[in-house]
């Protein structure tokens, strides 16, 4: 007797008893699809919140921000110093490892109004001429704020996708005028020429704002012309991948202690990877739970899969018997009986990918009408889980299928021939 000739008379035995194999497979069935369920809706949500991130320029990056006071004995304390354009270039011209360093203004309750009439209330910024490029935004039409335009505080500016489409429809908005001032401040307006505008970049997934609905305008333009200020509300330092942060921040710091009499008080500073790091914590108490859940019960279903091959063992014993007699050797039938148990439990492993990644879809599209967060549940299954799956599959029909396999082994022929099923 051949091998190959007893794993197939393993699998045969299989389709004679449709309804025991289904029933065993059912428990791996329901493992194996839950795991990998949570899985993909767990590493789908990663993925939302690093989308989010990337959109607002990535992981990349530190942000640097005025403190303008603290409480100290039930008293609010102001605090006057300012980051100024010169801390910006400073950092920019002494840290390593950086790829832009950009300093912003930004101003809300802005009125944009355009020739014929037409309004729209974005966000107004004040920016460099590396934003568009830290910021991964893309040109639509025209171009972006030049070094020259900086320079020379030129009244010029740049319009988010949405702005574009509330002042000018879907006529071109390059070359046209916009005039631009504060909805409730009896101030004087400017008016400002449209260089660009830009391409749709998205909402982020926790932001309260987006790229689409911002007019950029040259930060020295924003600070002579529309609020008034020498100083710098925002510096973002966008460094090289996987740059060690701190050191960045604290070479920063240092850099603004130099220029500003030894202090740093007036500084805060924010590091966009806290949604990631709690997101990827929650997701490892996940899969401490889910693992503990899942492996009992699969070890419950591989004691069902012995059990039911340790009756196919009591209902072939004859049938062991026979082919013994006939020169069938024991790793023969060993390896019939194995194969059983592994055929089991690797279909129902194959059935639980699949039947995981139908789960985790309609899972995704419940969470987004249950909770309308985002449009979309992106579902990631990834490949290192369906292989862990398929081998950890073939590790359970290993593990709960050589006891049985072993006993029916050892049978001798006269034994064997002499039972009666």
């Amino acid at each position: 007797m051949k091998l190959s000739d007893a794993i197939a008379a393993g699998i045969a035995h299989l389709t004679q008893n449709r309804l025991r194999a289904g029933l065993s497979i059912l428990g791996i069935f329901i493992g194996i699809a839950s795991v990998l369920c949570m899985m993909a809706i767990g590493d789908g949500a990663k993925k939302i919140i690093s989308d989010g991130i990337e959109t607002l320029g990535g992981v990349d990056q530190v942000q640097l921000r005025n403190n303008y006071g603290y409480y100290r004995r039930g008293r609010w304390h102001w605090i006057s110093e300012r980051l100024k354009l010169e801390d910006a270039l400073a950092i920019e011209a002494e840290i390593p490892n950086i790829r832009y360093v950009l300093p912003k203004n930004e101003r809300y309750r802005i009125l944009a109004i355009s020739g014929d009439g037409s309004q729209a209330r974005p966000i107004l910024e004040g920016v460099t001429a590396d934003y568009a490029l830290g910021m991964h935004w893309n040109v639509l039409e025209g171009r972006f704020i030049a070094k020259n335009d900086v320079t020379e505080a030129l009244q010029v500016c740049v319009l988010g996708n949405n702005v574009a489409a509330e002042l000018f429809g879907e006529t071109s908005a390059i070359g046209k005028e916009v005039k631009i001032k504060y909805h409730y401040w009896r101030q004087a307006s400017m008016r400002a020429r449209v260089i660009g505008v830009m391409a749709v970049k998205g909402r982020g997934f926790d932001s309260t704002w987006s790229l689409d609905d911002v007019v950029c305008v040259p930060l020295t333009t924003h600070q002579q012309r529309i609020s008034g200020y020498d100083y710098i509300e925002r510096i973002t330092i966008f460094t090289e991948k996987d740059v060690d942060k701190s050191a960045i921040l604290a070479s920063a710091r240092a850099i603004i202690r130099k220029k500003h009499r030894n202090r740093d008080d007036f500084v805060r500073h924010w590091v966009p990877t806290g949604g990631v790091k709690r997101l990827e914590h929650i997701q490892r108490v996940i899969k401490i739970a889910l693992g503990s859940i899942a492996g009992f019960s699969l070890f419950v279903s591989g004691i069902g899969i012995m059990n039911i091959c340790l009756v196919s063992v009591g209902e072939k014993t004859r049938e062991i018997g026979l082919r013994k007699s006939v020169g069938a050797k024991r790793i023969h039938v060993f390896w019939q009986f194995l194969t059983e148990a592994v055929c089991l439990c690797f279909c129902g492993g194959i059935l639980g990918i699949a039947g995981g990644w139908v789960a985790a879809h309609g899972m995704a599209r419940l969470a987004v009408r249950i909770v309308p967060i985002v449009p979309e549940w992106p579902v990631v299954l990834s490949l290192h889980w369906v292989l862990i799956a398929l081998v950890f599959s073939l590790f359970m029909g290993v593990s709960f299928g050589v006891y049985p396999a072993m006993q029916a082994a050892r049978l001798t022929p006269i034994d064997a021939l002499r039972t009666e099923n």
